[in-house]
């Protein structure tokens, strides 16, 4: 599965919000259908400023602009040693703001984990980095908000269908489902969140309790 098109309007109009931005363009390493989808429509955008008057900048500005650069503090290319380790796409990891040391979260007595990567300041949205281990049912959860995932590493199934590596999949508010590890293969996730998930059974009790 693909972002939806209004996704893909929001990253071509500079809409898109931080999380999705990194999303897509992961996604877009593995996917030449969404990349000409994309160019088709950024392309007017293009052709707009192409048809400005070239208004060449007064020297003085180009002077300031070339100070402020070179005062830029010099940083190596990445930015994130701490996810080196992840199957990050390399388009993701462009994207990728600085990251503070992960902290991870456990599931209630299940082995997979997340941590959230950063939060977008004007949208809320949450991106999450999340791990489960090979041949593994993850709870039921139910999406009080909408929720978009790329496959990193692996995949997994649920009532929805098989995603794997690069593959997308989005779930709007209301729904539920309990993915499946594939046998074999760890799983290793991006997802977007604006609210957080609620389990059902004994571990939403416990996640109501730890609120």
């Amino acid at each position: 599965m693909h972002p939806s098109e209004e996704i893909l309007v929001a990253v071509a109009s500079g809409h898109a919000d931080l999380p999705h931005r990194v999303m897509v363009e992961g996604h877009l390493d593995s996917c030449a259908p969404c990349r000409a989808t994309l160019a088709e429509m950024s392309a007017p955008g293009g052709a707009l400023l192409a048809s400005f008057p070239v208004a060449p900048p007064l020297d003085d500005q180009w002077a300031q602009l070339r100070a402020r650069i070179q005062a830029l503090p010099q940083t190596s290319h990445d930015i994130n040693p701490d996810l080196s380790a992840f199957p990050l796409p390399e388009g993701a990891r462009r994207e990728m703001p600085v990251v503070a040391p992960l902290r991870w979260h456990r599931i209630p007595l299940h082995p997979a984990r997340y941590a959230v990567l950063f939060r977008d300041r004007d949208s809320g949205s949450a991106l999450l980095i999340g791990h489960m281990p090979p041949r593994l049912g993850v709870p039921e959860h139910l999406h009080l908000g909408p929720e978009d995932i790329l496959v990193l590493a692996g995949g997994y199934e649920d009532h929805v269908g098989s995603f794997e590596t690069g593959a997308w999949a989005s779930y709007a508010p209301g729904t539920r489902h309990r993915p499946f590890t594939e046998p074999g293969e760890e799983c290793w996730t991006l997802t977007r969140m604006e609210k957080p998930n609620l389990f059902t059974g004994w571990r939403g009790w416990l996640q109501h309790l730890g609120r």
